[in-house]
């Protein structure tokens, strides 16, 4: 019966190592596709995908350990469950070092569990897509590419330090319009770039035509 009950035990801890792994795995790819930004590109990118202040992710990105690989899982987990983001922040802080897989199961999202099975699907979606934002945002510098597949936040999830609905609605308006404006921006940027160079490639055929090079 002890070895039952022993065997048992370690298939559990297994079950639970495996689950942490995932977590872990999730927050160190997405913190490592921002390590070649800086955290205000970073901020750019995630207001466009959450709609989530940038007062609230400066917040959340010293509350998760200066880390947006866990401000993403936290997000996520977020919207998921349909927590609070200061519940949440809360607890992170109240068990530090347990890790994400602790915290979870703690609401709910049970190794092995459907829920957390939907949970590791979501990871493993968005793992991909902020993979793909990051490379066209590289090409670019435009944060309008994380509005691809944006999640609709919850303004009562967002709520931090008792910021009331009317406050972040003010915020995302106003982020909205600063995107619009530097979209305009870049795109005039864009055609600038584009004609410079079409002008030196018409510069350098000419000057391989008079050398006969051609």
């Amino acid at each position: 019966m002890k070895k039952v009950i022993a065997s048992f035990s370690l298939i559990m801890i297994s079950i639970v190592m495996f689950a942490q792994a995932d977590y872990s795995l999730f927050t160190r790819d997405i913190r490592s596709y921002s390590d070649n930004y800086s955290d205000d590109q970073v901020m750019g990118l995630y207001e466009n995908h959450y709609g989530v202040p940038r007062n609230t992710l400066v917040q959340l990105f010293g509350g998760f350990g200066y880390d947006w690989g866990n401000v993403a899982l936290g997000l996520e987990i977020s919207n998921f469950l349909g927590l609070p983001l200061s519940d949440l922040l809360g607890d992170y802080r109240n068990n530090k070092g347990n890790g994400w897989g602790v915290m979870a199961k703690r609401y709910g999202i049970k190794p092995g569990s459907a829920e957390f099975h939907r949970m590791k699907e979501v990871m493993s979606n968005k793992n991909r897509y902020w993979r793909d934002v990051y490379n066209d945002y590289g090409q670019n510098r435009n944060p309008a590419v994380a509005r691809r597949n944006r999640v609709v936040f919850n303004d009562q999830l967002i709520i931090l330090d008792g910021v009331s609905n009317k406050e972040i609605e003010k915020r995302n308006k106003k982020i909205d319009k600063r995107e619009k404006k530097m979209m305009k921006e870049w795109e005039k940027e864009n055609k600038k770039i584009r004609k410079q160079t079409d002008k030196m490639r018409k510069e350098q055929g000419k000057q391989m035509k008079k050398s006969g090079k051609w």
